[in-house]
């Protein structure tokens, strides 16, 4: 089991429901995520029986819905390269690299949260040696950490790229996620091709549904001590957001009869996701 010390309540609780999915490894899992998954049984039970969805189902959607995403553009882009910002305790770079065997992997999250990762990442037997763990901050505005750093200085700028965000946009205020954006299509726009792939959740239309979801966010904020929330009434008005911030197109994806959440694809340089 992985050590829960570094990796915040979110990503604890995320992790295990991977876990209960089929969808991470055993070497990830932690006993703190055990419990709080645990606990919140009979909530995601009230949830899923009141709205029809819950937590866990968003969570395991998502996560499918972006595998696919990416996997489309590997098949585009055969020599592309992956990084996930704020990899948390996912098992994708092991799964990706397991079936794409010459694929480079690189996942990244905050230093403490990185280093914890790597270590829970030795225990998984026939790792890739393409696969590696680094250290980032998306907001340091310069330096080894910064993401102009990351993308420059570790990855190959002759070949495509595919950059991943998943459940970190929404933490930040729209003002310094916009500010993200920005710097990060204007850095892909170094390599030939890029895709970035993030979710958002637009505002839900049934009221009883809406308030659920905005105390759930306040709950987030709370919870996590962040600006968590929805920043999007649409998900077309958040593919032109994302289409203003400097890339070149946006496509919207949406998980099977779940209206709650969508994942955009977002690209530089051209290419298009197979399928």
């Amino acid at each position: 089991m992985a050590d829960s010390s570094s990796f915040s309540f979110t990503a604890l609780y995320t992790g295990e429901t991977w876990q209960a999915s089929g969808l991470s490894l055993p070497e990830l899992r932690t006993p703190a995520g055990d419990v709080m998954y645990r606990l919140l049984g009979p909530a995601e039970w009230a949830s899923k029986a009141i709205f029809g969805t819950n937590l866990r189902q968003m969570l395991v959607e998502r996560h499918a819905l972006i595998d696919r995403l990416a996997i489309g553009h590997l098949q585009d882009w055969p020599d592309a390269q992956i990084l996930e910002i704020a990899c948390g305790l996912s098992a994708r770079g092991c799964r990706f690299s397991r079936q794409f065997p010459e694929l480079r992997y690189v996942e990244a999250d905050l230093p403490a949260m990185a280093r914890n990762k790597a270590r829970a990442l030795t225990q998984v037997s026939g790792r890739s040696p393409r696969h590696e763990v680094v250290p980032i901050d998306i907001l340091a505005p310069s330096g080894p950490l910064s993401l102009e750093s990351v993308l420059t200085g570790g990855f190959d700028r002759t070949r495509p790229i595919i950059v991943i965000t998943e459940g970190l946009m929404n933490y930040f205020p729209r003002t310094v996620a916009t500010h993200v954006w920005r710097r990060l299509a204007e850095a892909l726009r170094g390599f030939p091709q890029a895709a970035y792939i993030m979710e958002t959740y637009p505002a839900p239309k049934p009221r009883l549904l809406r308030a659920a979801a905005g105390l759930g966010a306040a709950a987030l904020r709370l919870i996590s001590r962040s600006h968590a929330g929805i920043h999007f009434r649409t998900a077309d008005q958040a593919a032109r957001h994302l289409a203003g911030a400097g890339f070149e197109a946006v496509d919207i994806a949406w998980p099977t009869d779940n209206a709650l959440l969508c994942v955009l694809d977002c690209r530089t340089g051209g290419g298009r996701v197979s399928g």
